[in-house]
């Protein structure tokens, strides 16, 4: 397993950078060890983007293809460009017009593929740049709460966490539409804390931007702030500047609709149906358990093990940890809103009939700063009664990057990326990849139409992707097939060796064998 990981350049970069950080932090050079944290975390996060040389199933091949069809018509959605044979409009995997999420983190991926290419890397891009930037926030929110101490070592333990660096490879459903969610929404939370902190407008407009943003990705949601806010209003009614920050309140929230509620209208005037089934669609999360992800109440905090890494004393760690972070904020406006932030986020998605690990996203970088706090406190202890200079920072320096070491997960991130143990799934997508890209030299250029693409779960997205070429998962009808013809598209079918005699025998369609 070693060799996984320190073959890799950018792995053993990143890891040079991060133990340097630590190591300048630790020797009492901060703004050094704080600077360094950000390419350490780039590095750490192009490492893992590359682990996986093909798209990834589900989400991340949909959004890819979107993303891929909005260079060319930004305000236009598209899932399958021809809609040949009467495609659904209410079906999300497979229509024309495309509205199953809010554009923002698309219309991002769209902007690096255009700079960089159609490719995985260029796909995961944006996620990289987004992990990287949210250790600022961490950072400032980390040391407004408590300490700079505090605010470095979250930072540190974000940036090499497992959890939210498995959302940049595109593993998890939901992939990149979680970590934008997660960065602008939390981007909101900081904002809010620096403006309860300081008082200066500009936060409250930083607020109004991202909680807008938040909402381009993941829909009402990324409203949560205000309902902090106006909790923090109500507590300070009776204070001489109420009226004042209740105007500054409103403008904030202005900012926010007027980030989000031009698209809505745009898409609402202009892809009626599609906009409404959409929006028709999100309510059912809530009432039903769509597409198999269900659980019991108890969903989130069984998803800690998956979070934080396992073992049974782990969620009970975590949880402990935040809650001594509450205990030590230095205010009542600080404490309101860190722990309604967990308390509403985890109450309301556990009676939420539909269940995924992202719905919680946000609360992530919380339980984080809940370990660095008890993590500063342990080295405190340490210092008081070890006298040494010298083992007060080879303790310091040991134990943190203990603790780095564990919540990386290095173990899961093996098992999830690596030859070994995904073998034949792994090598299923490579082939698959490395077909479709050479399909176009085998047939030459033409209007074809691919069809019979089930070497994977939708591959026909695959298909389009990579090719271009109308694909279908499905083997086409008689009068498919006719339509087609008469379309003057070329037929292609991909022989699995299950193709029906009718196809075989069939001399105007070619086969080619996966």
């Amino acid at each position: 397993m070693g060799y996984f990981f320190f073959s890799n350049g950018f792995f053993l970069s990143s890891c040079l950078l991060l133990i340097a950080s630590v190591a300048f932090f630790q020797f009492n050079k901060r703004k050094t060890g704080i600077i360094l944290l950000y390419p350490g975390s780039f590095l750490l996060g192009l490492f893992l983007v590359n682990l996986d040389p093909f798209i990834n199933l589900w989400d991340e091949q949909f959004h890819a293809l979107v993303a891929k069809n909005l260079i060319e018509t930004p305000l236009k959605p598209i899932l399958i460009k021809e809609p040949l044979f009467g495609f659904s409009k209410s079906t999300w995997s497979y229509c024309n017009i495309w509205l199953h999420k809010q554009p923002l983190f698309l219309w991002q991926i769209a902007l690096s593929m255009n700079l960089f290419g159609t490719n995985e890397i260029a796909i995961r891009l944006p996620s990289v740049l987004m992990h990287s930037i949210m250790i600022y926030f961490v950072f400032r929110t980390g040391k407004i709460l408590i300490s700079d101490k505090v605010g470095y070592y979250s930072a540190l333990f974000f940036s090499c966490s497992y959890f939210p660096l498995e959302y940049l490879t595109g593993f998890y459903a939901t992939d990149h539409n979680d970590n934008a969610f997660l960065f602008y929404s939390f981007a909101s939370i900081w904002a809010l804390i620096e403006y309860s902190s300081s008082k200066n407008i500009v936060f409250a407009l930083i607020v109004g931007l991202s909680s807008g943003a938040a909402v381009m990705c993941k829909w009402l949601t990324g409203l949560m702030v205000y309902g902090l806010w106006l909790i923090v209003l109500f507590i300070n009614r009776k204070k001489r500047f109420f009226l004042n920050s209740l105007k500054i309140f409103s403008l904030s929230l202005i900012i926010s609709i007027s980030v989000f509620l031009p698209w809505q209208i745009f898409a609402s005037i202009n892809y009626p149906v599609e906009y409404r089934n959409s929006m028709d669609f999100n309510a059912k999360h809530i009432s039903e358990p769509l597409e198999g992800h269900d659980g019991d109440v108890f969903f989130y905090y069984k998803a800690m093990y998956e979070q934080f890494g396992e073992g049974l004393i782990i969620p009970p760690l975590v949880l402990i940890s935040f809650c001594i972070l509450i205990y030590h904020l230095k205010n009542d406006e600080y404490r309101i809103i860190v722990s309604l932030t967990i308390i509403v986020t985890y109450l309301f998605f556990s009676f939420v009939e539909t269940k995924m690990y992202g719905y919680v996203f946000v609360t992530f970088p919380f339980f984080i700063l809940g370990i660095a706090h008890i993590h500063h406190l342990t080295l405190t202890k340490f210092e008081i009664r070890v006298k040494s200079i010298f083992l007060n920072h080879i303790f310091k320096f040991i134990v943190t990057l203990l603790i780095v070491f564990l919540l990386f997960d290095s173990d899961k991130i093996y098992k999830h990326h690596s030859d070994k143990e995904r073998k034949g799934s792994r090598n299923i997508k490579i082939k698959e990849k490395k077909f479709y890209l050479s399909l176009k030299d085998k047939i030459g250029e033409g209007k074809y139409i691919l069809f019979n693409c089930n070497t994977s779960i939708q591959s026909h997205i695959l298909g389009i992707f990579y090719t271009d070429y109308p694909s279908f998962s499905f083997i086409l009808s008689k009068d498919e097939i006719s339509k087609a013809q008469r379309l003057n598209y070329k037929l292609v079918a991909i022989d699995d060796g299950k193709l029906p005699n009718d196809i075989l025998e069939n001399n105007s369609i070619l086969k080619i064998k996966f």
